[in-house]
């Protein structure tokens, strides 16, 4: 006995309904599913980047060590408001086509931050070498040739050339890893080493330990 067609048909619909609703909930939790991926990943880089990258904020060891003039130098202790710090090796091509921005940034320094600011050079390399880089390209900043990679490390200087503005509090001000080869990274190193007013230490105090992402 066969069933009436109305009666198929309506199971017909009901099935079909039921099909679609199917299609959409999987739909729906694979592009959730995508959606939290995604969001691992990115977590799992901010974490990587931490570690290993330099930021504003972070805080830097104190280190002391010998420039090639002889005189003790303590990275991450400036001696006035801030510290500009130069990371490089002497056989990187970046480090090498970054000199002349540097150079610039090393005359116009005093005028730009009042006279509280120093510039030191920290190359990954022998002493000998490291003078002759400074013979060659004309360097007269202090220079401190320490080639343990601990100390870039500390200071998430992994990737050279990397510069870092550090304020009086151990903090880093300002950051940038490759080579400094335009007018606009010249002008952020100069305005970083401005001596800091009260607004902009409630800046750098907010943006100082940034939020974990959600």
């Amino acid at each position: 006995m066969s069933s009436p067609p109305d009666i198929e048909t309506s199971a017909s619909r009901s099935g079909q309904r039921l099909l679609w609703a199917a299609l959409i909930v999987a739909t729906a939790l694979v592009v959730a599913l995508g959606w939290q991926v995604g969001r691992l990943r990115d977590d799992q880089q901010w974490l990587v980047d931490r570690v290993t990258q330099p930021y504003v904020g972070m805080y830097v060891p104190r280190v002391a060590l010998q420039s090639l003039d002889g005189r003790a130098r303590e990275l991450g202790q400036p001696p006035g408001d801030s510290q500009v710090v130069f990371f490089f090796t002497t056989t990187c091509p970046h480090c090498r086509a970054s000199l002349p921005q540097l150079k610039l940034a090393a005359s116009q320094l005093q005028a730009a931050s009042g006279g509280g600011a120093e510039l030191i050079g920290v190359a990954f390399a022998s002493p000998e070498q490291t003078r002759r880089y400074a013979d060659e390209h004309g360097l007269d900043f202090p220079l401190i040739a320490h080639d343990d990679r601990r100390t870039s490390a500390l200071f998430r200087a992994r990737k050279v050339p990397s510069l870092l503005v550090i304020g009086r509090d151990g903090r880093v001000r300002y950051q940038h890893v490759g080579a400094i080869n335009s007018k606009q990274t010249l002008q952020e190193l100069l305005r970083a080493v401005r001596p800091a007013s009260p607004s902009r230490a409630a800046v750098q105090a907010a943006v100082a330990a940034p939020a974990v992402p959600r």
